[in-house]
């Protein structure tokens, strides 16, 4: 949602590099094999290495497993896959998960995968023809209707035990809280987030009637697994929410209009710099109709995207990135009336 301005230049993506130096866990290599042990599996530590392109959890890898390890008690971060894998099984090309353990059998959560086979798609999408990505996204795009096809009876994260009754009162709590922490850390003016905050909490309950259903909240090129044209499976379900379909279309519609955002402060980015899936457009529209005809989801995704800008600001990446991303909900994505939604990000990306 921002300019981009900020985020093209090499500061900020050594910045954010060095923000996953410093925020993503790192075990030592017998601690991970002690730990997959106890739960039956056995790992070649000769094997294993750490993932760490814009990773912020503890993945760690060898040719037949994918290992995540979390240390924090507070709250479940990996549950959600174990859910996914239950719900749709080996049919679907998802994550396949070996073991599932919250602080019973290990000191930590852990979470075993089977390591899918096929190739990141972060890493060659563009020796696809156009053709063959269409192709292939259409395969994600069918696995997102399956996870849609899953529903809950509350809205919240599907890794936490705390549960909404309606969609407007999980974002307004996540917002407030987002807000707090905003105003304590004073990561930008008060009549900046006042602002924000009155636009927001005036409109959100648009969402009081939504239907929960299981989203994957970050589909994007590093998450899908091909081999060719063919989908072998669809990744990291960890930031997995119960909330309604048009939630999903956040990280697509940003895969298609700014992939470069999910490869910041990695070795991907100069690679995605400046480009653009626009011609994956018509694929999802036609896939995702039932969400497209909804008259309301201009502003649906208005009001989902100023919570995520708001989430990432108090999340305090980056100081000068909290600057430009306040200036933009503040200019461009709190207008006085709806016509001005046309210009808003969500606005422009709907118009192609």
């Amino acid at each position: 949602m921002t300019d981009k301005s900020y985020t093209e230049t090499e500061e900020y993506q050594k910045e954010i590099a060095e923000q996953y130096k410093k925020r993503v866990a790192v075990f030592p290599t017998d601690e991970v094999v002690k730990t997959c042990k106890l739960l039956g599996i056995s790992i070649d530590p000769s094997s294993l290495f750490q993932a760490m392109a814009g990773n912020v959890n503890a993945t760690y890898i060898t040719k037949d497993y994918v290992v995540k390890m979390n240390q924090d008690k507070k709250e479940r971060t990996y549950y959600s896959n174990k859910v996914i894998f239950e719900a749709l099984g080996v049919d679907t090309p998802v994550v396949e998960v070996l073991a599932y353990d919250f602080f019973e059998k290990t000191p930590y959560e852990v979470l075993i995968m089977k390591r899918s086979s096929g190739t990141m798609l972060l890493d060659d999408i563009f020796d696809l023809t156009p053709q063959s990505q269409k192709d292939l996204f259409r395969q994600v795009v069918k696995v997102v209707k399956k996870m849609l096809a899953i529903d809950f009876d509350n809205f919240g994260n599907v890794n936490s035990d705390r549960s909404f009754p309606t969609y407007t009162d999980y974002l307004k709590h996540t917002f407030t809280e987002n807000a707090k922490q905003i105003r304590k850390q004073k990561l930008c003016e008060e009549k900046d987030i006042t602002r924000i905050e009155e636009y927001f909490l005036k409109q959100i309950n648009i969402f009081d009637n939504e239907q929960a259903v299981f989203v994957h909240t970050d589909m994007h090129m590093g998450n899908i697994l091909h081999e060719n044209e063919k989908l072998t499976a669809v990744i990291d379900f960890d930031h997995s929410l119960k909330a309604p379909p048009s939630r999903v279309l956040l990280s697509l519609l940003g895969f298609i209009d700014n992939p470069s955002q999910f490869a910041e402060g990695t070795d991907y980015y100069p690679k995605y710099k400046g480009k653009n899936f626009y011609h994956l457009f018509p694929v999802l529209k036609e896939e995702l109709s039932d969400i497209f005809t909804d008259p309301l989801l201009l502003k649906k995704l208005n009001l989902l995207g100023i919570r995520e800008g708001v989430d990432w600001v108090a999340a305090n990446w980056s100081t000068e990135w909290n600057k430009e991303m306040i200036g933009n909900l503040v200019n461009k994505e709190t207008p006085d009336s709806d016509e001005g939604l046309a210009d808003s990000y969500y606005g422009k990306i709907l118009s192609h």
